[in-house]
């Protein structure tokens, strides 16, 4: 590996600091957040549906603020807007750490999102400020710190619950930001664009635009409740598409749009979005079950739980940087997409098959192969989604993809939720889904409900692997 990456300059590593610490914020604390779900509900007396509508505005707030992302960059630059949302995303920890209730919290998740929401994309595109022959150095440094803070989230969040309760999950967000902020100042770019040359957008439609993403969030997290009316949740999500529809196309016919479609209007860049949905619709599939498994079927306790997950996610780690180190010399991106699909299909089996006398160890092997194998899939599609992308446009791309990301990370969880509760209590409803997965899962035999449902969704899990990886075989634009 290090003969791969040239040592940095000692001019440069600041710089790479800077960039690392700004991505991992999000990252870190979101990872806390899902780790911690059932304690912050315990401890705030929420429901299921008190926790989806805070997590709902969260969405919102991500998506917008990444639609505006570009907007704001040209007007402030990005160092006094990463220093912002800094601010925003701090003042939102503080009041989701003294919440007493709902609306505290909600309200602090929603700053959250807006402040959050822009540090993934200004660590990816404050890569291109640096000079050429160190952006590999700062792609190094951008991956390793996104992931580092997802590996580090559950064992970090397992020490803070034990030293402070689920607060302390939040309250630990003041001395993070204040830290990047010492870190990121003076780093990243202060330049701003020429009035004639920036996006425009009334804020009227600003507003059109939370109102259809609140209403698409609203829906994709109403899947996941119990009780929730399917008629309803369509009209919402029907009605948040038409609002969505009729956005991008004022978008399309501005000159200076938010987003610039027509520039995004590719076949190696859209089918580049629909394998990061489906990419990041299998980390939110394995991020919420695994934990699951260790702690709510097994029972271990929440550091060991949160152990294994950080081991889990140190593989993720290490295979991505050694993936950059590869596809570098040997660019064979859709050998190392079926590598990545088979390895998270074994690990699928291997839980859909899994014997509960063997203990939280049998659940290693398989853990493991999800972990490593998310980034050989991702990996190939973060080269080759935006390599056809002008350079005008990179940065609207990428906010794009960004929407995209928290979308399929959504929809997975809901997906997933309800699929939990409905193979635990409700089985009779699945109908073919239930008949699909027993193809894999013998559910004669006794074992806990709990056991049962998790082994089907992944059986489900593998079962929706194939046709993805059939696509990923025929296609001839990520060779």
């Amino acid at each position: 590996m290090s003969a791969a990456v040239a040592p940095a300059p000692s001019s440069l590593r600041p710089s790479l600091v800077a960039l690392g610490a700004v991505t991992s914020v999000e990252f870190l604390e979101n990872g806390m957040v899902m780790f911690s779900a059932s304690q912050i509900m315990t401890g705030l007396h929420l429901s299921a549906a008190d926790f989806a509508f805070a997590y709902t505005l969260y969405g919102m707030a991500a998506i917008v603020m990444l639609c505006k992302h570009q907007w704001m960059v040209e007007r402030l630059g990005y160092e006094r807007f990463v220093m912002l949302s800094l601010a925003v995303f701090g003042a939102g920890s503080l009041l989701c750490a003294s919440a007493s209730g709902l609306g505290l919290f909600a309200a602090g998740r929603l700053l959250q999102g807006l402040g959050g929401a822009t540090f993934f994309t200004a660590g990816r595109l404050a890569i291109n400020e640096l000079p050429a022959e160190s952006r590999f150095a700062g792609l190094f440094a951008f991956v390793g710190s996104l992931l580092g803070g997802s590996a580090l989230a559950p064992l970090l969040a397992a020490s803070l619950l034990g030293a402070g309760g689920w607060r302390a999950i939040f309250a630990f967000g003041l001395p993070q930001v204040l830290l990047v902020a010492w870190l990121a100042r003076g780093r990243l770019s202060r330049a701003v664009t020429p009035p004639a040359l920036r996006s425009e957008e009334h804020w009227g439609w600003l507003i059109w635009l939370c109102l259809a993403v609140f209403c698409l969030q609203y829906a994709i997290q109403a899947v996941s409740l119990a009780g929730s009316q399917p008629r309803s949740v369509a009209l919402t999500a029907l009605v948040s598409i038409a609002m969505l529809t009729a956005f991008a196309w004022r978008q399309w016919r501005k000159d200076r749009p938010l987003i610039d479609y027509r520039g995004l209007f590719q076949f190696r860049y859209l089918f580049g979005l629909a394998m990061y949905f489906f990419g990041y619709f299998l980390i939110g599939v394995a991020g919420l079950m695994l934990p699951v498994l260790l702690h709510g079927v097994l029972g271990l306790s929440l550091l060991a739980t949160a152990l294994i997950s950080t081991c889990g996610l140190a593989g993720t780690v290490a295979m991505a940087l050694a993936h950059l180190a590869l596809a570098r010399r040997w660019p064979w991106h859709r050998f190392y997409m079926m590598s990545g699909l088979a390895l998270y299909a074994a690990g699928c089996l291997m839980l859909a098959l899994m014997d509960p006398p063997a203990g939280w160890v049998g659940l290693l092997p398989a853990t493991l192969l999800i972990y490593v194998a998310i980034p050989l899939f991702l990996g190939p599609v973060a080269f080759g989604t935006f390599s056809g992308l002008e350079a005008r446009v990179f940065s609207h791309g990428y906010q794009v993809k960004n929407i995209v990301r928290q979308l399929g990370l959504s929809s997975s969880i809901a997906l997933t939720t309800l699929l939990l509760h409905l193979l635990e209590h409700e089985p009779a409803r699945l109908g073919l889904l239930q008949g699909a997965s027993e193809l894999i899962v013998d559910t004669a035999v006794q074992a806990p409900v709990m056991l049962v449902a998790s082994q089907q969704i992944f059986a489900l899990m593998l079962l929706a692997i194939i046709p993805v990886g059939l696509v990923v075989m025929l296609q001839r634009v990520f060779r």
